[in-house]
């Protein structure tokens, strides 16, 4: 465990040392604004279209990979509706907690970890699954909180087959499975340029990661115990209920590391980006992105080093 902490902590590092130079206000307040506008519309897109545009795809190859995430995500959902429902959350809270359930940080944070203990080799499984989970969120997840905010009902299709297809991660999916299923080879000039960018999107979101870090405030201690009960059911008992779900239906998959070191990811920052349109509880969301990201320092680790084992 120590060794694989060893080979993730360069990237724990950029993060806090970016959330210090924002606590002690060394960094404009506009940059995290500015560099995460630049990974979610141009640097991840073209990371994932990469990544799968130079590899063959085949539905019939990646069945149990799909299915198995699409199954986690699934149950998730309803499990964070099920929890919901029995500890009777007012409306704010439940919305809160049911998109925070599902939404880890499986891009910024997940592809990272991933290329850093596995290489470059593992960029289209890990960019698959990222796109597997999104499929889910902005339908399922994005669409009950539509569902549960608007009063015509009728426009919750629309809106989630928007989101499907403004959505510029899902964009880049499609297109690199085209490109990869047809073998197209794209111009070396072209192919270079999307390398370039690609290069930079690691340190870019770590440091926004770090960022958001830095603005949170503390609050009251015993704010945080909900917090701290919640960051362990995301990053150990639901990755959990995975691994141990795949193993008793006999699944066998080349890529059940990566899946399940995804699962185990922190919350991620999109959910605070979130609250101000689906009327969710900020100050539960920020303490949950920091805690969990904490933890996951060690959390992490653990799940690679019992997954290499």
């Amino acid at each position: 465990m120590i060794q694989v902490l060893a080979v993730i902590a360069p990237l724990f590092l950029i993060i806090f040392a970016s959330a210090l130079l924002q606590k002690f206000k060394h960094i404009g307040g506009n940059w995290s604004t500015v560099l995460n506008e630049f990974a979610l519309k141009i640097g991840f897109p073209v990371l994932i279209f990469s990544a799968l545009s130079k590899v063959p795809f085949s539905f019939s190859t990646e069945a149990g990979l799909i299915i198995s995430n699409s199954l986690f995500i699934v149950v998730s959902l309803l499990l964070a509706f099920i929890v919901g429902k029995i500890l009777r959350l007012e409306k704010q809270m439940f919305r809160t907690v049911f998109i925070c359930f599902i939404f880890g940080n499986f891009a910024y944070l997940g592809i990272p970890i991933l290329i850093q203990i596995s290489g470059d080799k593992i960029l289209p499984t890990a960019t698959l699954i990222v796109a597997i989970y999104l499929f889910w969120i902005f339908t399922l997840g994005i669409g009950y909180l539509d569902y549960s905010m608007q009063k015509n009902k009728r426009n919750v299709a629309k809106n989630i087959i928007k989101n499907l297809l403004t959505n510029p991660l899902l964009i880049s999916v499609i297109l690199g499975i085209i490109i990869g299923s047809f073998k197209i080879t794209l111009p070396a000039i072209l192919s270079k340029s999307l390398d370039m960018i690609t290069a930079s999107v690691t340190p870019t979101v770590l440091i926004v990661i770090g960022l958001f870090i830095g603005k949170s405030s503390f609050g009251k201690l015993s704010d945080w115990l909900s917090i701290v009960l919640f960051s362990i059911l995301k990053l150990i008992i639901l990755p959990t209920v995975f691994y141990f779900s795949v193993k008793f239906l006999g699944v066998s998959l080349s890529q059940l590391p990566s899946s399940i070191i995804q699962a185990a990811m922190p919350i991620a920052i999109t959910p605070f980006a979130l609250a101000d349109k689906y009327s969710l509880d900020k100050d539960f969301i920020a303490r949950s992105i920091v805690l969990s990201t904490i933890l996951s320092i060690v959390s992490l680790p653990f799940w690679i080093s019992i997954l290499n084992s």
